[in-house]
């Protein structure tokens, strides 16, 4: 069957002949080998760099944070055009993804507004360091909030105009929005900005996306289970990936993971499909046998069944790492091979 029509099926709450598989990865050849959507991301003015490159309103060194909040100009950058931005990002990723729209459910990937104000406030990284939140934009939320909220809807505004020029090409089957906001403990905002700017524009985004017949997915990490939030975001979304609702550094610890996972599934109800069930840190572990996590896995798709959800890594594989390893190639394998039989 046609992997574009598989992942419709899914999406429609069709039982599937086999779960859809999703292999993600910053190198498309594999995405399109090993599974069944293509994903691409796209860059809005450059922002993602700010990550590493450090964001135009970060801390200087030593420097008080309330010197820092009074100090920031939110009209001192200068912003750019939403529809330059739209173009740009449209055109980079509908090179990318040509060769794959054949037969691939191709997702269209935008970093999301609570990320992107992250990235704003980065301090940037050295050589050979890996990019981390430092959640400066949050403590800006704290010290100034008319200042911050203003920036989060500048940032929104662009964003969404990107999501709308991606949900009118034809080749794109969903929008993916990346927007992070928790951690396994709870929420890494506080509960009135989750409830009165991160859902308000979610809603706002994935409404410009279903408007124009497209599917809608958020990448959200983190326990979004606190404050009910999994059921609120099941309201707006058609589908949620990666369920990162636990740790899984051991396939103890992934037991735990799966057993939550399905009584988030019990809970909140089949509104959303789930992308999950590969966890990316046993497929990169070398303490896992490869015949342990196929196990795993085919547990994980006996228990939650093939109703809703699209089997996926949890994340791309880790900076420096690639699935081309050979142990790691050799647990991935037995898995699409289990998944896809020839």
């Amino acid at each position: 069957m046609n992997s574009r029509r598989l992942v419709d099926i899914v999406f429609d709450n069709y039982l599937p002949p086999r779960p859809p598989l999703h292999v993600e990865s910053d190198d498309k050849r594999e995405e399109y080998k090993y599974g069944d959507i293509v994903g691409a991301g796209v860059r809005i003015a450059d922002w993602r760099d700010f990550y590493t490159i450090g964001g135009p309103f970060k801390r200087r060194a030593k420097e008080d944070v309330l010197d820092w909040a009074e100090r920031i100009d939110i009209e001192s950058y200068v912003w750019p055009n939403p529809y330059r931005e739209a173009l740009r990002a449209t055109t980079a990723f509908k090179e990318r993804v040509a060769p794959y729209t054949r037969d691939r459910f191709i997702v269209f990937k935008v970093l999301g507004p609570t990320e992107t104000s992250e990235a704003f406030f980065a301090p940037g990284v050295s050589k050979g360091e890996e990019v981390a939140h430092c959640l400066d934009f949050a403590l800006f939320l704290k010290l100034n909030k008319v200042k911050a909220i203003k920036l989060y809807n500048r940032v929104a505004q662009i964003i969404l105009e990107v999501v709308k020029a991606g949900a009118e090409l034809d080749e794109v089957d969903a929008v993916r929005i990346a927007d992070d906001v928790a951690e396994y403990t709870g929420l890494l905002y506080y509960k009135w900005f989750v409830e009165e700017h991160y859902l308000p524009w979610h809603r706002k985004l994935a409404n410009a996306i279903k408007k124009r017949g497209k599917r809608a997915i958020l990448h959200c990490d983190g326990n979004i289970m606190v404050i009910g939030l999994l059921s609120k975001l099941s309201e707006i979304y058609d589908g949620l990936h990666p369920l990162d609702l636990y740790p899984r550094h051991t396939l103890q610890d992934a037991e735990e993971w799966m057993k939550r996972v399905l009584q988030a599934r019990a809970q909140c109800g089949w509104h959303l499909v789930y992308f999950t069930g590969i966890p990316l840190e046993l497929l990169f572990s070398m303490e896992v046998k490869p015949l342990r996590l196929k196990r795993f896995v085919s547990k994980f798709l006996q228990l939650h069944g093939l109703r809703k959800l699209v089997l996926a890594t949890t994340h791309s594989p880790y900076p420096g790492r690639s699935y081309k390893e050979p142990a790691v190639k050799r647990r991935l394998r037995g898995i699409v091979e289990m998944v896809k039989p020839s």
